[in-house]
């Protein structure tokens, strides 16, 4: 196969939209065969490298994820989403929980309303005791949350104009579950 692939960019482009759909249809391991039919071939290849400590992460290999997102790191188009997903993929196995939250922090700088970000600082403030960061962190998370209803509260508006019944019914179901979310908060807080 390498020398077909090396020598035939339609089989590239076969192999690496068949991984895609596998990906897709979330059969990992059928996903990994294509990709890393392509990767042989091309080491750098679209976002195969991606894929593949992708499917590392979600196949609970959270150390080799964790190396495979951290030589991408350096990459132009993907180096962000690597350097999130491998502080995720740290944060599910490592033990120095200091050193995460000090790097996640960093990360913070550049990135301040990345809901995942934010969910692991709070997570690892709670674990380490910080209750006063780790109640900054989740007020922070649910005012980001609050511009996400808003966002699905308007795109619910726009297709209704657009006449897209199911987007509408989609995003309007989303603005619902909020309320019904934030009125069942508010009876709690009054017991």
């Amino acid at each position: 196969f390498l020398v077909s692939c090396s020598g035939n960019k339609e089989e590239l482009i076969k192999e690496y939209g068949l991984g895609k759909l596998e990906f897709a249809k979330g059969n990992l391991e059928g996903s990994k065969k294509h990709f890393k039919k392509v990767h042989e071939a091309d080491s750098s290849y679209e976002d195969v490298p991606l894929y593949l400590a992708k499917i590392e992460y979600y196949q609970g290999h959270f150390a080799t994820a964790s190396s495979a997102f951290g030589k991408l790191l350096d990459d132009d188009t993907y180096g962000h989403q690597a350097y999130i997903l491998k502080l995720k993929s740290d944060y599910a196995y490592r033990k120095d929980r200091s050193e995460l939250l000090k790097e996640i922090g960093d990360a913070l700088k550049s990135d301040t309303s990345n809901l995942d970000l934010l969910i692991l600082a709070a997570k690892l403030n709670e674990e380490l005791g910080h209750i006063s960061q780790t109640i900054l962190y989740y007020q922070r998370i649910i005012n980001e949350s609050d511009k996400i209803m808003l966002a699905h509260k308007e795109l619910s508006k726009i297709y209704q104009k657009a006449g897209i019944a199911e987007r509408v019914s989609f995003h309007a179901k989303k603005v619902e579950f909020w309320k019904e979310e934030n009125i069942k908060k508010a009876k709690e807080e009054k017991k």
